[in-house]
């Protein structure tokens, strides 16, 4: 009887151990030592039984959610995934466990990975950040992050919880509402400008016409040719100032000549003020982009010279133009007395780099900006030469 136990018991962990929780080992009627190990086993396996539904349940659900769903270590490498993560990156589950999380990332110079451990240190609970992950297939789909730490029942850490939402087709909705404003915005602008031109510019004209006749008169009063020149003065500011609302409002040489007609009548307008050295570059024979690429390089090159003005003691401006097969690159730079870049993402009314952003999201680019305290100011774009629906 003994040695049948024994092997009862042997054959009770051999089942345990190939997951087959449901087998009992018989207890006789003995109630010795050996019985009370078999009866300690049995309630091993309704334990084991327990622990394993609540296994499977755990990962049925942890594989049902719709969103990204990885497990990372202290130094961001892959502990577990949820079948979202495969199915919409395109990997396997071999290829990324005990891979870093960053390889997942559209950027691969990103420091995400460092901002999810910085804020989450102390009593912060979780950490929330949009960026961007990039499928086996090399396509970017754009994510919401939310981080939080992991830690067991006795309240060690046990690494990040990393859920992503794919906000992708939200992007794209925001890229058109994006471009239907600018759109608008230089419609309207452009009408604005045509319609000063065209009425009011031209009013002015025929009244300085006007003025001029008064001249043929003689008149005794020296006082009346003082009034008649002042006059004429003032009409002549006006027209001038008329122009250049124009220009700024909708430059008609950026409609009929292109960018860099553009940009060299606005170069040439900042060389007359004899405040500011500039260097102009572009590629030779620069080509013509479709018109909205144009009006918007056009205003992020206007912007950063109208902060230049205002904000900077810079005295020398570098505006390089240069085509690429696909792509357009815009860069940027000045010499004045530059910005600290941490103390500039917490103010909120910035105004001038929330327009470059929006303008650069709205068309597919990319930017960077760089600046120093006592270093000055550099801005790099870059905008696809087409747009994606061409």
């Amino acid at each position: 009887m003994e040695k049948s136990q024994i092997d009862e018991i042997s054959d009770l962990l051999l089942s345990y151990s190939a997951g087959d929780y449901h087998v009992k080992g018989e207890i006789s009627g003995n109630f010795d030592d050996i019985d009370m190990i078999i009866s300690g086993i049995n309630m091993l396996g309704e334990e084991l039984r327990s622990t394993n539904v609540s296994k499977e349940y755990f990962s049925s659900i942890f594989n049902a959610v719709t969103d990204l769903v990885m497990i990372a270590d202290e130094n961001g490498y892959l502990i577990d995934i949820n079948q979202s993560v495969l199915s919409l990156l395109g990997y396997n589950e071999e290829e990324l466990l005990k891979n870093s999380f960053l390889n997942l990332l559209a950027d691969p110079k990103s420091s995400l990975f460092k901002k999810v451990k910085r804020n989450l240190k102390g009593k912060n609970k979780n950490f929330v950040v949009e960026s961007e992950l990039i499928t086996k297939s090399k396509k970017v789909v754009f994510g919401l992050f939310t981080c939080s730490k992991i830690f067991d029942r006795n309240g060690e850490f046990k690494g990040y919880l990393i859920s992503v939402k794919d906000i992708t087709a939200q992007k794209e909705n925001e890229k058109l509402i994006l471009k239907t404003i600018i759109s608008t915005q230089g419609a309207e602008q452009r009408r604005v400008a045509d319609d000063l031109h065209d009425s009011l510019g031209q009013e002015l004209s025929m009244a300085q016409l006007m003025l001029s006749n008064f001249s043929r008169f003689e008149v005794a009063d020296k006082e009346y040719y003082n009034l008649l020149e002042l006059c004429n003065e003032i009409l002549e500011n006006s027209i001038t100032h008329l122009r250049e609302i124009c220009f700024d409002l909708m430059p008609n040489v950026l409609v009929k000549g292109g960018l860099e007609q553009a940009v060299e009548t606005l170069v040439g307008k900042l060389e007359s003020a004899d405040k500011i050295e500039i260097d102009f570059v572009s590629t030779e024979n620069f080509p013509r982009l479709f018109s909205e690429l144009e009006i918007v390089i056009y205003r992020i090159i206007q912007e950063f010279i109208n902060n230049m003005i205002k904000h900077s003691t810079a005295n020398k401006l570098n505006i390089h133009l240069i085509e690429h097969d696909d792509k357009v690159e815009i860069t940027l730079s000045e010499n004045g007395q530059g910005f600290d870049l941490v103390k500039l993402e917490n103010v909120g009314d910035n105004r001038g780099i929330s327009n470059v952003r929006t303008k650069v999201l709205a068309y597919n680019g990319e930017y960077k900006l760089k600046s120093e305290p006592g270093k000055g100011t550099e801005l790099w774009v870059e905008f696809p030469k087409k747009e994606k629906d061409e």
